[in-house]
């Protein structure tokens, strides 16, 4: 018989942009996996940015991921956080842990981490976590030499910048297409730490976005009526875009949210592998209805296409509410005895509604007794036919719509009947929104998808026959990444008389894969003259040889070499020998205006004390920088000249501008900035800030390296963690920030733009924070300051400035040296009393508690220890 193949239809996934969902317990894990995601992403109990999700334990690591290639789906650990110094050992026995367990990727934000990673298991992909706040080529460039093999792109870049990135950089870029947004730049929130001493760059998110503010314009509280929730986006849904995103060349789609309900990752994991599979077979994509309502259902605060679809600060933002709030359904006409009678929105059918489904009622301001409860009863009628309803085509005023709304006549009338006593019927207002919050028959439909085990995503098998009269027969098989196994039948084969083995029959034994995770792919045989050969030896082949594979696949996956000495070589090589001797100290200060800097210029104390060895200048506007040089020449005081903490694509000048200034240093705030100034302004001394989150030795170590002159340790730390990295690291060359406001959330939406113009982006919104002094307040009454910078995006500081006046002489005692002063409200001559009470304590003579005594004094809010205490 001639060799013959016949091949399969099936195509290889290797090229695929791959979907990639969350799991934050087992049922959203195995719900991801059965409804088709190419890999899940999920946390250990530590280490994570998602430390309030049930996450996964070490011990059961194995089975993890075991499940998860089981069923052809890869799975990446998150480490997405920073690393404390003496939390190194540990992280480190973790990483070992990972790379054993056959895990496919790591996601790191610490820059030291993954320095780590990359000696301890080189063979365990890593990748860039969006808390790098990677917004740029430049920066991109700079994690693929750290070992980095794919970045996960900041949430607030669009299509288009996307684009820019794809062409300047060839590393494989992921991309978030739903979920919820954090208003400020992962990597970059502060807020939690500032308030409650509970890092977002550690996994806990106090969620200060999703409270509401006051807006207070130039002293005077701004009323905005409905909107309240200034801080808190709509959620991000991108179904319509994944097609503009493959063909961009993005490699991973990515579904936010390992602290939601498996229900919620059945209903987005559905919905987008539709969307996938429909852009990869060159189709468009439409949602259906039930996807949407779906969607809604499983978790939803609104929907918009985030920063995808470019600024719009109107979009992004509403305002209204901060919760999610499922299906909205209509809105109350009336009250009767039993019950609500609800208007229906013109989209839905009465079927909407039904006995069991969860509902709120929304009055649509923060300090509202919200109701809500279960339907006990929904009684349809008609306009007109019950329920003692009038003609009428409007809604009532009420407070929570001031202004009438002209409705459809058309829209049906129900009445919601609940259980006795559920709900206070006297809080409700004719005009509320009515929210559908929950739906049960949606939940048991989204179980039935990830109740019962099966593959989604099946990987296509070659199979290969071949053998001769008197021989032995084997099949042999071979996955798509290259993968082989085979298994042997002695005979020996005889010479077929009627039936000979074919590839038709071949395939026909062959294809009989049932519930494993493979699909049949091509299928050949190889043999000279027709040979006889049972079906039940054919399928024992098949049996034995997919087993030998799938084995071989799991065992590949822990096929990792680890260096378990890898933490401590790194320590040995970046230890620096500790000086006895206690250097002079040194005060810098950082102006946010040109008074501010012609009060620091001004302050002349007498000895001892000394003026500031450098100030820094950190305006909104770059091109008053050459002006603030040039008074700073003629002061004779060396000046530094701050960049923004964001760089986008095409936003490269605003670094020409300082390199131009021709000042003495530039203060480095990310990744293309350092990268910048070493290539294009080497002659300027260049010290790394506190954005660049160096929060242990390694991460340190890593920019010093890279030519910094100093570096500043990162806010997340508080006195003991600071004290474990000085330590290990060379304190000469840190630089500590010992009073500043700080600032909590940057972001790239607008507040200004938002709530004090009609325009959507910078192009068109008159640009109010050039005339306008904004703060935001809260439910207690602090006022927390809004600052934009030249790219347009604004930082919330803190309303109290935080003071280390206290922790001063242990600084000086743990070998520190190069002190910061960060100033933003103070006016002109607030200034020298500040400097000249941490002048003192750094000289010794004025106690630190006595400057606290006196910095309190000088605030009229005071001063707090903040996240040092």
């Amino acid at each position: 018989m001639a060799t013959a193949t016949e091949h399969s239809t099936t195509s290889a996934t290797t090229a695929r942009c791959e979907l990639l969902a969350p799991a934050g317990d087992w049922d959203a894990l195995r719900a991801a996996a059965a409804n088709g995601a190419d890999a899940v992403y999920f946390g250990l109990a530590d280490f994570n940015a998602r430390h309030r999700a049930h996450n996964f334990t070490t011990e059961e690591l194995p089975e993890v991921i075991d499940y998860l290639h089981r069923h052809n789906v890869r799975g990446y650990v998150t480490l997405n956080t920073l690393i404390f110094s003496d939390e190194l050992p540990e992280i480190a026995k973790l990483v070992a842990a990972i790379a054993e367990a056959g895990t496919d990727a790591v996601i790191v934000q610490d820059l030291g981490l993954a320095r780590l990673i990359r000696r301890l298991a080189p063979g365990l992909p890593i990748h860039g976590s969006t808390q790098m706040t990677l917004t740029e080529p430049r920066g991109i460039e700079y994690v693929r030499g750290l070992g980095i093999e794919r970045v996960i792109a900041a949430r607030e870049l669009s299509i288009e910048e996307l684009k820019k990135i794809r062409a300047a950089t060839d590393m494989p870029v992921e991309v978030f297409v739903h979920g919820a947004l954090c208003v400020a730049y992962s990597g970059q929130c502060l807020t939690s730490e500032a308030l409650g001493g509970r890092s977002a760059n550690r996994g806990q998110c106090a969620q200060a976005c999703r409270l509401p503010y006051e807006l207070v314009v130039d002293g005077e509280t701004r009323d905005l009526g409905e909107v309240a929730y200034l801080l808190s986006p709509q959620d991000l849904a991108a179904y319509d875009l994944v097609g503009d995103l493959v063909t961009a060349g993005i490699c991973s789609l990515k579904i936010e949210g390992r602290l939601k309900s498996a229900h919620y990752v059945a209903a987005t994991t559905q919905t987008y592998r539709a969307a996938l599979d429909a852009a990869l077979a060159g189709n468009a994509f439409e949602l259906e209805r039930q996807q949407a309502l779906d969607l809604q259902q499983s978790f939803s605060r609104g929907f918009s296409p985030g920063f995808l679809a470019g600024n719009n600060h109107q979009r992004l933002v509403p305002g209204r509410f901060p919760k999610a709030r499922g299906v909205r359904v209509g809105t109350v006409m009336q009250t009767t005895g039993r019950g609500v009678v609800v208007r229906l929105d013109a989209e839905h059918e009465p079927s909407i509604v039904k006995p069991g489904d969860g509902i709120v009622f929304d009055e649509g301001h923060p300090d509202q007794d919200e109701q809500g409860g279960r339907i006990y009863e929904v009684r349809r009628e008609v306009q007109g036919s019950g329920f003692g309803v009038q003609g009428s085509d409007t809604v009532p005023r009420s407070t929570a719509n001031p202004e009438p709304r002209t409705l459809n006549a058309e829209h049906e009338l129900v009445e919601l009947v609940f259980a006795e006593g559920a709900l206070n019927l006297a809080a409700l207002s004719p005009g509320a929104l009515v929210w559908r919050t929950d739906d049960p028959a949606m939940r048991r439909r989204m179980e039935q998808s990830f109740n019962r085990e099966g593959v989604a995503r099946r990987v296509p098998l070659a199979f290969h026959a071949s053998g001769v009269i008197g021989g032995a027969l084997m099949l042999a098989v071979r996955d798509d990444a290259g993968r082989s196994a085979s298994a042997v039948w002695e005979g020996p084969l005889q010479r077929a008389m009627k039936h000979p083995l074919s590839v038709e029959s071949l395939r026909e034994q062959c294809g009989r894969l049932g519930d494993t995770p493979y699909a049949l792919g091509n299928v050949s045989l190889d043999a000279p003259e027709p040979i006889m050969v049972p079906k039940s030896v054919l399928n024992d082949l098949r049996r034995r040889a997919v087993e030998a594979i799938s084995q071989r696949t799991l065992a590949d996956g822990r096929r990792r070499a680890v260096n378990p000495t890898a933490l401590e070589e790194m320590r040995a090589e970046v230890a620096v020998s500790k000086s006895t001797e206690q250097a002079a100290p040194s005060l810098y200060v950082l102006a946010r205006s040109l008074e501010q800097l012609d009060a620091v210029l001004a302050w002349r104390p007498e000895a001892p004390l000394a003026r500031p060895a450098m100030v820094y200048c950190d305006f909104e506007d770059v091109r008053r920088y050459r002006e603030a040089v040039e008074k700073a020449r003629a002061a004779g005081v060396p000046i530094g000249l701050a960049t923004l903490r964001i760089i986008k694509p095409g936003e490269e000048g605003l670094l020409r501008q300082i390199a131009k200034c021709d000042a003495d240093a530039v203060l480095v705030r990310n990744l293309a900035a350092l990268t910048f100034f070493r290539e294009h302004a080497p002659q300027m001394r260049r010290i790394g800030d506190f954005s660049l989150n160096i929060t242990n030795e390694l991460s340190a170590a890593l920019y010093l390296g890279e030519g910094l002159e100093r570096v500043v340790p990162g806010y997340d730390m508080n006195w003991e963690q600071l004290r474990a990295m000085l330590g290990r690291c060379d304190v000469g060359r840190l630089e500590t920030v010992v009073h500043q406001h700080m600032p909590m959330f940057h972001m790239e939406h607008c507040v200004f733009c938002h709530t004090l113009s009609t325009g959507t982006d910078a192009t068109n919104c008159g640009r109010p924070c050039d005339t306008h002094r904004v703060q935001l307040r809260d439910r207690v009454g602090s006022e927390f300051p809004l600052l934009a910078d030249t790219g347009c995006r604004n930082t919330v500081f803190n309303s109290v400035p935080q003071s280390a006046a206290e922790y001063l002489p242990r600084m000086r005692e743990a070998g520190l040296r190069h002190f910061r002063v960060e100033l933003l409200t103070e006016k002109s001559e607030q200034v020298a009393p500040v400097l000249e009470h941490y002048a003192r304590v750094l000289a010794g003579l004025e106690p630190g508690r006595a400057a606290w005594r006196g910095l309190q004094i000088l605030n009229q809010l005071g001063v707090t220890r903040g996240t040092l205490e």
